[in-house]
């Protein structure tokens, strides 16, 4: 009975991870290869307009207003406070990403949008992490996350597998531990690194 949870947990948790470890292998890909997609600059439009806000000049009054009435969508970043009195807002997702300077009046904004090409896109999503970029973004850190835990639970199920069906276990525990030594050096020799 446990034999077969375990064996049911290893199954589906590989079909999970499977689709995230091509996910990666494809965006990685294309980073390495830089020659494989075209490095295209991407398209910028800056326009300027009159901001019709009348509310509290507030970060997060000021950042409600630009995403509900220019949709704004993606992670936004920390808004920035300049010395002039003006408020940088900035917001990012895998191909596009979006600014907006507000004056120090706060009576006009210059908003820029970013469209990326297919190879930065790829990058994006590669380099994609956290929370609090909207419902699909959340859902899409969540994601990630149950990835993570699929692979622990891969792990674990396979060296119970593993274990209950090899009577002679030297090599396995052999690999296991080289396995081990390697991750465990990899990460002291980066953490290393100035």
């Amino acid at each position: 009975m446990v034999y077969q949870i375990i064996r049911r947990i290893h199954l589906y948790t590989a079909f999970f991870l499977l689709s995230f470890v091509l996910m990666y292998f494809v965006t990685g890909y294309v980073m390495i290869h830089e020659g494989l997609l075209e490095n295209r600059e991407p398209q910028k439009k800056t326009r300027n307009l009159a901001l019709k806000y009348k509310g509290e000049k507030t970060p997060e009054a000021y950042a409600a207003h630009l995403e509900q009435t220019y949709g704004f969508t993606g992670k936004r970043q920390p808004p920035q406070h300049r010395e002039d009195g003006s408020w940088h807002f900035a917001y990012t997702r895998p191909g596009a990403a979006y600014e907006a300077l507000i004056s120090a009046a706060g009576d006009s904004v210059r908003i820029t949008e970013t469209q990326e090409h297919l190879r930065r896109t790829l990058v994006g999503f590669h380099r994609l992490h956290g929370y609090g970029g909207g419902l699909l973004y959340d859902i899409w850190a969540v994601c990630y996350d149950l990835a993570s835990l699929s692979l622990i639970l891969f792990t674990l199920s396979g060296i119970y597998l593993w274990y209950k069906l090899t009577r002679y276990h030297l090599l396995g525990w052999l690999l296991l531990v080289l396995s081990f030594a390697l991750a465990a050096s990899t990460i002291g020799y980066l953490l290393t690194l100035p």
